[in-house]
C-alpha cells in the first residue's frame, strides 16, 4: 500500500480510484461496512483508495471532550490488511478547512484522484462549514454500469445507511458513541463494536516501586496514546515473545500517595520477568472501580486484594463465554 501525506505529495492518479472517506477512528462496525462496500465495488483495473485525516477535524477545531480511539499507525495497518492500494493522510488545517464542497468534488475527487466510485455513510458532510452533503454528491453521480462510458467528471455514488448498523441498545453506531462507552468504563460493549479492542501501547519504565511494597509489583507504562479515563481496570497484557496474560491496571494520579502525575501501571498476573524498556500492549476489558484515596496502606492493600479476587471472578465469566 502506498501512503501519501497530503494532496501535494503526488501527481494526478492515472488509474481510476474507488474511494472512501472518513476519520475511521476506532474502525467500528460502521467503518468496516464502508471498507467492505468500497472493496466490493472495486475491480482489478481500479485502485482502492482511502482518505483520512491526521490531525482530525475535531482536533483542529479543539472539540471539547474529543480523544482518539486508535492511533494513525493502527489505522494504516487496517487499511493495508483490507487490501487498499492507496492511503491519503490529509492534515486537516486552516487551508483545507476552507475548501468548498464543490471544489473538493471537482478539484480533488475528480481532477486529482480520478474517481470511479465513492462509498460514504448517509450522514457524510464535507467542505467549508460542512455545507457539502449527499444531495450535492448526487449531482455528480452516475449509474454504476454507465460510469466507465460516462462523460469525464461522473462517478458511482454508493451510500451506506449507517442507521441500520445499530448497537445493542439500538443507538446508531458511531465513534462518538464508542467514546461515551469508554468514558463510562463499558469496555466490553465498546470492544464488541470495534475491529481492534480498546488498548494502549507503551514502553515499560522505572517507577517509584511502591507496588512491590504493597505486594503487587507493577509495570509502569510510558504510553503512546492517551484516554481521559481514571480508575482500576481488568486488562489483557501482550508482551513480545510471551503469551497473553491478565492483569490489573491503575490509571490516574495515585490519590493515596498525593500523586501529581497521571500515570498507568499494571500488575501482571503470574509474571515476575524483568521487562524494563520492553514495549507492551494493554487491552481494557472491564472497569472495576474509580480511584480512591485511602487513609492507610493497610486499607489500600485490603482493597487491592478485593480487586484481585473480583478480577478473577470476571475472568472466569470471560472464559465461559
Amino acid at each position: 500500500m502506498k501512503i501519501y501525506k497530503g494532496l501535494n505529495s503526488f501527481d494526478r492518479f492515472e488509474v481510476r480510484t474507488n474511494i472512501t472517506i472518513g476519520n475511521f477512528d476506532g474502525f467500528h462496525s460502521g467503518h468496516r461496512k464502508l471498507l467492505d462496500e468500497t472493496c466490493r465495488n472495486s475491480s482489478f483495473e481500479d485502485h482502492l483508495t482511502a482518505i483520512t485525516f491526521d490531525p482530525m477535524p475535531e482536533e483542529f477545531f479543539k472539540k471539547k471532550g474529543f480523544f482518539r480511539i486508535i492511533s494513525t499507525e493502527d489505522k494504516v495497518k487496517v487499511f493495508s490488511e483490507s487490501g487498499f492500494e492507496n492511503l491519503i493522510l490529509i492534515s486537516f488545517d486552516e487551508e483545507f478547512s476552507r475548501i468548498t464542497a464543490k471544489d473538493f468534488i471537482e478539484r480533488i475527487l475528480i481532477e486529482k484522484l480520478n474517481i470511479n466510485s465513492l462509498t460514504v455513510g448517509s450522514n457524510f458532510r464535507f467542505g467549508h462549514k460542512r455545507l457539502g452533503d449527499i444531495s450535492l454528491l448526487k449531482t455528480y453521480a452516475e449509474d454504476r454500469k454507465e460510469v466507465k462510458n460516462s462523460d469525464y467528471g461522473k462517478f458511482y455514488l454508493n451510500i451506506i445507511n449507517l442507521k441500520k448498523i445499530s448497537t445493542p441498545n439500538n443507538s446508531v453506531v458511531s465513534s462518538s458513541y464508542i467514546r461515551e462507552l469508554i468514558m463510562n468504563g463499558r469496555f466490553r460493549d465498546a470492544n464488541k463494536l470495534l475491529k481492534n479492542q480498546v488498548s494502549v501501547t507503551g514502553k515499560v519504565i522505572h517507577g517509584e516501586k511502591r507496588g512491590r511494597e504493597l505486594g503487587y509489583p507493577t509495570a509502569n507504562i510510558n504510553i503512546y496514546n492517551f484516554y481521559p479515563i481514571n480508575g482500576i481496570f481488568l486488562v489483557e497484557v501482550y508482551i513480545k515473545g510471551d503469551q497473553k496474560r491478565f492483569g490489573l491496571a491503575s490509571w490516574g494520579y495515585k490519590p493515596t500517595f498525593s500523586g501529581s502525575r497521571n500515570c498507568l501501571e499494571v500488575y501482571i498476573f503470574d509474571f515476575i520477568n524483568d521487562i524494563y524498556d520492553e514495549e507492551i500492549k494493554i487491552v481494557f476489558l472491564d472497569k472495576l472501580r474509580d480511584q480512591i484515596k485511602f487513609d492507610t496502606k493497610e486499607e489500600l492493600i485490603n482493597q487491592m486484594d478485593y480487586d484481585y479476587q473480583n478480577a478473577l471472578k470476571i475472568i472466569r465469566t470471560i472464559d465461559e463465554l
